[in-house]
């Protein structure tokens, strides 16, 4: 969607900006966005900055994708911007919330080394077997599964065996009979 330069910026707001009710998937956000030019990053950190002054206020963000366009097309600058806005719990991704939901689990946090979010297609939950080697699949498959489904994939795909005891996991290679 965005030049190399640019999409790290986006990456950066992209889950605020979806938790205050932005539609990045409507045609002229994206255009507004993409033929930003000038201080983008000023742009996403004044809408955010207002929806807190707002929520200050106990109102709330009417039409934010019409708010985001005219903070683009003003040239808002941001409200007393704080970095640590970005770190409001409502603006984790989905990704990050099972992510956080699964290293809860024991032997999840053991099995999973990383969950890729991708806004546009997707996330992606890495797995890794004992041997080192990586395997990925699809997170909203994963999300679809309970935790038991889950490790049970886990298993048949690497062929490894996960024996749960009191206090510790045992993995090993599946006997061939």
């Amino acid at each position: 969607m965005l030049d190399q330069e640019r999409n790290p910026v986006f990456a950066k707001y992209k889950n605020a900006l979806v938790a205050i009710g932005v539609d990045l998937s409507d045609e002229l956000v994206i255009d507004y966005i993409r033929n930003c030019n000038y201080e983008l990053e000023v742009r996403f950190q004044a809408i955010i900055s207002y929806w807190y002054w707002l929520q200050n206020q106990q109102r709330e963000l009417v039409a934010p994708n019409q708010v985001l366009m005219q903070a683009f097309y003003e040239q808002w600058q941001p409200f007393e911007w704080r970095e640590e806005f970005l770190h409001n719990d409502e603006f984790k991704s989905t990704a990050e919330k099972w992510w956080e939901q699964a290293r809860s689990i024991d032997i999840l946090k053991n099995l999973i080394v990383d969950v890729k979010d991708n806004f546009w297609f997707g996330g992606k939950v890495i797995f890794q077997n004992p041997q080192g080697e990586l395997w990925s699949m699809d997170l909203e498959i994963a999300m679809e599964m309970s935790w038991e489904e889950l490790i049970a994939y886990y298993q048949r795909v690497t062929g490894i065996v996960i024996e749960s005891h009191p206090g510790y996991f045992l993995l090993h290679n599946r006997s061939v009979s």
